[in-house]
């Protein structure tokens, strides 16, 4: 299977259950409504993120169909200008790829350093699709199980309105 053997090795430990999803050739594409209805789960957004400073650093986690308004998140928690975190930055603390980052990519934070904001319409969400920290796979688990991993890689985290 695609992914990083911690992702999975922790799926089994936690006695998750989980639906495995080799990517179809078009998956990238935000118009392939035909796979996406088949799994009938959330398809998240997990963008990494960092202070100006660089001194602290965020993994936002929404519905991938909605529009983040990271200006706001600035605004609302204080915590200057926020940016995409580098290749560099991914590597010394989720340890993934751009682009296949997710919930799963705090797994590898070992120190914690990576605090989390998780859109609040995700609890209506019975199910939800995240990368296992590789492209070319999802990952579909129920939002019970979603709160599990956050609780057990051990990292802050809060459900906010971020539209």
């Amino acid at each position: 299977m695609i992914g990083q053997e911690i992702v999975y090795k922790t799926l089994e430990e936690l006695n998750i259950k989980y639906d495995y999803y080799q990517s179809p050739e078009d998956f990238s594409n935000e118009d392939d409504g035909s796979f996406w209805s088949k799994i009938k789960a959330t398809r998240c957004k997990n963008l990494f993120m960092r202070n100006h400073k660089g001194d602290r650093h965020f993994l936002l986690i929404s519905d991938y169909y909605k529009n983040i308004d990271i200006h706001k998140f600035e605004q609302r928690f204080k915590k200057g200008k926020i940016s995409f975190a580098s290749q560099q930055r991914i590597d010394l603390y989720i340890k993934g790829t751009i682009g296949a980052i997710s919930v799963f990519s705090l797994l590898n934070d070992k120190n914690n350093c990576v605090e989390v904001f998780i859109d609040e319409s995700l609890r209506n969400s019975t199910r939800l699709t995240f990368l296992p920290n590789e492209l070319d796979a999802l990952i579909a688990i129920s939002f019970e199980d979603f709160v599990r991993i956050l609780d057990y890689a051990g990292n802050t985290y809060e459900f906010i309105d971020m539209s």
